[in-house]
C-alpha cells in the first residue's frame, strides 16, 4: 500500500494536481449527491434520492 500512496504522491506532484484540494472537492460533490438524511442506510443510486 505504501507503494501505491507514494505513486500517488509522484504522479500528483508531476500532474500539478493538489491532492488536498481534490480530495476536498470530490468528498464535497458526495455530499451533494448523497444527502446524509436520504442515504443513511440505503444501497440507492444517488438518481433516485432526487
Amino acid at each position: 500500500m505504501a507503494n501505491i500512496f507514494i505513486y500517488l504522491l509522484s504522479m500528483s506532484h508531476d500532474l500539478g494536481i493538489d491532492l488536498i484540494e481534490a480530495a476536498t472537492k470530490k468528498l464535497d460533490e458526495s455530499h451533494v449527491r448523497y444527502p446524509v438524511d436520504k442515504s443513511r442506510g440505503s444501497s440507492k443510486k444517488y438518481t433516485e434520492f432526487k
